[in-house]
């Protein structure tokens, strides 16, 4: 295996806001060892346990799918750490009409994986295909349709002032999905391209084992000048934690986006060579469910 990396000696954060100029990724703890090269290349191996039913964010939510997808596909916009908005297929924005309207100016020169440009068609196609599918419906719920003036303009219309919007442009919500691929009048839910997409992030699907790995290799056009840093990703798929905390331990994985069994957490953070970190996933924001039962007192008393 290449261990070779983008990364230098840094720290959890440091390393995820660093991979995050290329997406955003669904973390809030990073498991990475400590020395990589400091030349661009090489391949990096994350793992997880996490199995997705397939690579479009546009219909699926979660981790799985968002954390692949979020790779496969650009977005509209990025957001740091802050949730400042950034700039990604588009270059620029403005809300017009007393904020009724939302206007984007698309990067000149972006192209889908298999050389097709990426316009203002695209946007508006994967718009309101979002609205259509996706299981987050408030998010977009605003938006009545979206014009395309010109190639590289697209301006979402709305019913009202909807500031979410932004939000909703980022790359785990809204991949800018080629239309000559998935216009096709089929179902987008069980498009069999979602398991095979074509997009225009900084890196195209090589090779999907369902249970085993995914491996996805830089794409030599993405339209931000060097980036992606890494030549490839391997995502390797483990059956649970343990299996997983072992591979870590042994080097066999670089890097872990999230972690959720915290048994083992103390285990994995005397191991040398790891650096351990609950930052790099601020934009993410925790997320608790709070459930009331109305059909038992005094909770059944609206």
């Amino acid at each position: 295996m290449n261990d070779r990396a983008t990364f230098g000696s840094m720290t959890g954060k440091s390393a995820m806001r660093m991979f995050g100029r290329n997406a955003v990724f669904a973390a809030m703890l990073a498991l990475m060892p400590q020395a990589f090269a400091q030349k661009a290349g090489g391949t990096l191996v994350w793992g997880t346990s996490q199995v997705a039913r397939h690579f479009n964010p546009a219909v699926q939510s979660g981790y799985a799918t968002a954390m692949v997808g979020a790779q496969l596909f650009s977005s509209p916009l990025r957001f740091d750490d802050k949730w400042n908005a950034l700039p990604y297929l588009a270059e620029s924005w403005s809300f017009q009409d007393d904020g009724k309207s939302l206007l984007l100016k698309l990067v000149a020169g972006a192209t889908f994986h298999d050389g097709k440009p990426v316009t203002s068609e695209d946007v508006a196609f994967s718009i309101m295909a979002i609205k259509a599918n996706h299981p987050f419906s408030s998010m977009l719920a605003a938006v009545e349709r979206v014009d395309t003036p010109s190639p590289t303009v697209a301006v979402i219309r709305m019913s009202q002032p909807h500031p979410a919007i932004l939000l909703a442009l980022s790359p785990a919500l809204c991949p800018i999905l080629p239309k000559h691929i998935f216009g096709d009048g089929v179902d987008l839910k069980t498009h069999p391209r979602n398991t095979n997409p074509i997009g225009s992030g900084p890196y195209k699907l090589a090779e999907y084992k369902p249970g085993e790995h995914i491996i996805l290799e830089k794409f030599p056009g993405f339209f931000i000048k060097d980036r992606p840093k890494f030549d490839r990703i391997i995502v390797r798929i483990f059956r649970d934690s343990n299996a997983l905390a072992v591979a870590i331990e042994r080097k066999d994985v670089h890097f872990v986006p999230f972690w959720s069994d915290l048994a083992l957490l103390d285990r994995l953070a005397k191991t040398p060579g790891l650096a351990v970190s609950d930052k790099g996933g601020e934009a993410i924001g925790p997320l608790n469910w709070l459930a009331f039962n109305t059909k038992k007192k005094p909770l059944d008393d609206v």
